[in-house]
């Protein structure tokens, strides 16, 4: 059984602010080592669950997704890092039996700890077929589209609702209660990683009842930004139309294709927010 582990850092236990996962965040590395620590728990459940390969994906973009400790990291898995990659899930294909994702958060609007989908800076909201969408789906699509099902998501109480909206399937990890954006009632490390290894190991042992998230074609997506500046240049991307001020829309042919339009509309709304007197 291959294994992929997704992973993120605003869900991890004792994680509630910037400083925690951002350079140059005075906690920046303890943030790293919760995170590495919580991937090695679900590392050991998948061994346990029989994962004979075990792949895990340092998909936090802050720090150049460089997160993972190396050598901190369990030697039985091979480890996906730096950002120079086309998505979070780089290396998931059909060979894969599950999806684990570790330390998600909630999408921008749904008020879990350092909720945003997937910059804060540039996005107000993406909808798959008018359906608000956060990180976990997108990534599930990206999954699904190989056939390969998300197993379990970790993260705060908020992003559980959210894991059943997509995954209904899966089974939601909850390692800390949010209070407010950079606040939250979090469990003992130590705790949330046993709670982390056990719930991997019984999800991948009812693989039978996993469903991966699929999308028939074609996939109508629509990216949302804050300012109009953004959708501007976004509006640039093959096959974008203006769909209002600050959005621009498409009609993928599939999921595949849906996600590259969403990477290059988020690249291309980048321009405008680096761009000097704007």
């Amino acid at each position: 059984m291959k294994v992929y582990i997704g992973t993120d850092m605003e869900g991890i236990a004792g994680i509630v602010d910037r400083a925690q996962i951002s350079p140059p965040g005075l906690d920046l590395d303890r943030g790293r080592r919760l995170l590495t620590e919580e991937t090695n728990a679900a590392i050991r459940g998948a061994r346990a669950a029989g994962a004979t390969e075990v792949v895990v994906s340092g998909g936090h973009g802050g720090n150049g997704m460089r997160n993972i400790i190396d050598e901190r990291l369990h030697e039985a898995a091979w480890l996906v890092s730096g950002d120079t990659r086309r998505s979070m899930m780089e290396g998931l294909d059909a060979s894969f039996q599950a999806v684990v994702l570790i330390g998600y958060h909630t999408r921008h609007g749904r008020h879990g700890v350092l909720d945003h989908t997937i910059t804060a800076r540039d996005i107000y909201e993406i909808r798959v077929r008018g359906r608000p969408i956060g990180e976990i789906g997108l990534n599930g699509l990206a999954a699904g589209r190989h056939g390969v099902p998300v197993v379990l998501v970790s993260g705060d109480d908020r992003l559980s609702a959210e894991t059943r909206e997509w995954f209904p399937w899966a089974v939601p990890v909850v390692v800390k209660h949010a209070i407010g954006r950079h606040a939250a009632r979090c469990m003992h490390p130590a705790r949330a990683q046993r709670l982390i290894e056990q719930a991997t190991a019984d999800a991948l042992g009812s693989l039978d009842r996993m469903r991966p998230l699929t999308a028939a074609p074609p996939v109508a997506v629509e990216v949302q930004f804050k300012r109009t500046a953004h959708a501007d240049e976004a509006e640039r991307a093959p096959g974008a139309e203006r769909a209002d001020d600050c959005t621009v829309r498409t009609n993928a042919p599939d999921a595949g294709a849906a996600l590259r339009f969403v990477q290059t509309c988020i690249k291309l709304g980048a321009i405008a927010q680096n761009a000097p007197m704007r």
